[in-house]
């Protein structure tokens, strides 16, 4: 076990925890807004939001990725980091500044056209005003990726998250209303945490650049930034503006099929807004992982290290993969009971329940999502996000309107493992990934055995929840899928945590 695949494990921890923490406050949070502002009206906010995205895509136009993968260059090829992040904050600012503009003035007929509810242009307004922030925030975002102190970004994204929720619950007391005014005070809230967060990230970037050696190298930076940035950040456009089109196309879908207004917007609201956020709750784990896994395979194919390229891949694939069979268990076997406690909503247990055998081609492809960018394979991956959301739109256009929800729930199906696979098999040509159906099979089996074994105990969902974890844990070892060298792995990394700060 080398150093930085224990490094990887130590940090993740760490990051893992901060985004449990994050993730606790933020399904609080959306409990808060459902039981405040209804079904109806989350739904609509969901939907500005998804049409947001694609703005903040257009802001952002895949600068994130770009300065971890430059910075992490930079570093291993003594090459300046500071210049790196100036080309890119300029790149960036123009960007943003461009995505405000483009949603402030065309925020009429977004609000008319695309979302079917005049009163949300003053929401969109007010978003456009975060667009330059977010922009600069996913530069310095980028950096601390790749100098790995992603810890400091988190942070910051802590205090992002928390200014929000304040903010919101004082506007929705003062101002509450109808769903245009409900809306505008979400948006501004959402807005004033963006600025607070960018100020965080730029003191933090400001006080941790002073530790890294400068340099006074000539190199193309600009030119590398481009031919990194431009291509992920045109197929981002064409994916984020596919998968914008098909959450356009639920609510009026379902009106098509049948439904009112408030009905299709709360069946959306009760997805997205609800279902959706308690299942990819857990996901903390794996996204941390996925972080945190690009600079490390970055630096370890400049190196021309395929063995540990493997031996990343197979670690963080294996963890996926044994995490997500265990969260799909628990959300099937208790998402009812979860659903009804945390939303006082059975529906949303249904669908937290309907969709809990998909979590692990969710949570997996999120880790392979990780692998590809950090082995260089970003621009596959993203023509396979590319033909997912194609995929989807046309799903969506044509099942819903004749099948309402279940063909919603099929079009998810369908393109959540359509992309999924794609993405593994194009890992399996770059990485030699030791991970076989026996493996699977095993994963499943003490799953399913460790829920039914738990939904019959005479206890509550929380400590149900509980057994079915630590019967699943022991299944795992007496099946062999965790052994021996797994936990003596786990103890070195903790005794020599101190050696890796």
């Amino acid at each position: 076990m080398n150093k930085n695949a224990h490094k990887i494990f130590v940090n993740t921890l760490l990051l893992t925890a901060a985004s449990l923490v994050m993730r606790g406050v933020g399904l609080i949070f959306q409990v808060y807004l459902a039981g405040k502002i209804g079904a109806s009206a989350l739904g609509v906010y969901s939907l500005i939001m998804s049409v947001y995205t694609l703005f903040v895509t257009l802001a952002t136009g895949g600068i994130r990725f770009s300065v971890t993968r430059l910075t992490a260059a930079a570093l291993a090829e003594n090459g300046s980091v500071r210049r790196t992040v100036r080309t890119a904050l300029v790149y960036s600012l123009c960007f943003g500044l461009a995505a405000g503009a483009c949603l402030y003035f065309g925020s009429g007929f977004i609000s008319s056209t695309w979302i079917g509810e005049k009163s949300c242009r003053k929401a969109l307004e007010t978003l456009a005003f975060s667009l330059p922030f977010i922009s600069v925030s996913a530069v310095f975002g980028g950096y601390f990726t790749g100098v790995e102190r992603v810890m400091r970004s988190v942070s910051v994204n802590i205090l992002e998250q928390l200014s929000r929720i304040f903010v919101t619950v004082i506007l929705l007391s003062a101002f509450g209303g109808g769903i245009g005014d409900t809306c505008a005070a979400l948006a501004a809230a959402a807005a004033l945490g963006e600025a607070v967060s960018c100020a965080a990230l730029t003191v933090l970037y400001l006080a941790d650049i002073r530790h890294i050696p400068a340099r006074s190298q000539k190199a193309p930076y600009l030119r590398r930034l481009f031919g990194t940035a431009m291509p992920i950040a045109v197929s981002s456009y064409m994916r984020t503006g596919l998968n914008s089109l098909g959450h356009i196309l639920i609510p009026k879908g379902l009106q098509r099929s049948g439904a009112d207004f408030n009905s299709a917007f709360a069946a959306y609201g009760s997805i997205h807004g609800m279902a959706f956020p308690m299942l990819l709750f857990p996901s903390a784990l794996l996204t941390a992982l996925a972080e945190l896994i690009i600079p490390r395979l970055t630096a370890a194919q400049s190196e021309g290290g395929q063995k540990g390229i493997d031996y990343m891949t197979t670690r963080v694939i294996k963890i996926g993969l044994t995490f997500s069979v265990c969260v799909s268990g628990l959300m099937y076997f208790f998402g009812e009971e979860l659903g009804t406690a945390i939303y006082k909503s059975p529906e949303v247990g249904r669908y937290v329940r309907c969709f809990a055998p998909l979590v692990p081609v969710m949570y997996c492809d999120m880790v392979t999502d990780g692998c590809l960018k950090g082995l260089g394979q970003h621009m596959k991956a993203m023509v396979i996000n590319i033909a997912e959301a194609t995929l989807n739109v046309v799903l969506l256009y044509i099942l819903i309107p004749r099948y309402a929800i279940t063909g919603y729930g099929v079009s998810i199906y369908v393109c959540e493992c359509f992309n999924f696979l794609l993405s593994f098999n194009r890992l399996l040509r770059v990485a030699d990934v030791d991970v076989g159906l026996f493996d699977l099979i095993r994963i499943i089996f003490a799953s399913a055995v460790s829920g039914l074994f738990a939904l019959n105990l005479p206890v509550g969902a929380v400590a149900g929840i509980v057994c079915a974890a630590a019967v699943y844990t022991l299944l795992l070892y007496l099946l062999r899928v965790i052994g021996k060298s797994d936990i003596k792995w786990f103890g070195s990394v903790i005794r020599r945590q101190r050696d890796l700060q």
